[in-house]
């Protein structure tokens, strides 16, 4: 057999291999079938409180115990990030008025060193504490690969509660140590976790 004969020939066979393996439907590059993955999994946001997708991947042993776990501990962390962004949300509000009503010559204004001290504080308690009241909301199995993913939520109710109740006592905690600035601080609260919804 001539070599050009031999390059020819391995080069049709390689073309009707890849021709063989492509499913119907699908270009080369592409995914076979679609992932019809929840809506959740991609927009997390709720109207009605907060949420988190977890993914783990599936694990060596095949233990589906396992990988939920891992699932939702990824979520529990990915929401404990959200909890944290709103409680500096809210804290920079209540900074905001408690900083106006400094423009009071009776009253002065909170130190940053005390005001990031509350806010590290009420995050931690939070998601020390708060994480528990979680829900699972959904779980999802990617076909393809095996992928769990999960949806944890926590409503916006029991956030709020948790957010206030946290920031109350850290406040008063504050208020006893003698940090008196924080008194207005107080008063303002509510407004300040409803703006940082």
């Amino acid at each position: 057999m001539r070599p050009f004969q031999a390059v020819t020939l391995t080069s049709l066979l390689l073309a009707l291999l890849a021709c063989g393996t492509r499913t119907p439907g699908t270009t080369a590059g592409t995914p076979r079938g679609p992932r019809e993955a929840p809506d959740w999994i991609d927009h997390e946001e709720l109207p009605d409180g907060l949420g988190a997708v977890g993914i783990a991947q599936p694990n060596p042993m095949g233990d589906k115990a396992m990988q939920r776990t891992v699932g939702i501990a990824d979520a529990r962390a990915r929401l404990a990030g959200k909890l944290k962004v709103r409680v500096q949300s809210m804290f920079s509000q209540l900074n905001q008025q408690v900083t106006t009503a400094a423009a009071d010559p009776t009253r002065k204004p909170v130190r940053d060193d005390v005001m990031n001290r509350v806010v590290e504080n009420v995050t931690r308690q939070l998601v020390d504490q708060e994480l528990a009241g979680t829900s699972l909301r959904a779980t999802w199995t990617d076909p393809r690969d095996g992928s769990l993913y999960v949806f944890l939520v926590m409503t916006r109710d029991a956030t709020d509660r948790a957010l206030a109740g946290a920031a109350r006592n850290q406040i008063r905690h504050e208020l006893a140590q003698g940090e008196q600035s924080l008194a207005h601080a107080l008063d303002q609260l509510d407004t300040a976790v409803a703006a940082s919804r």
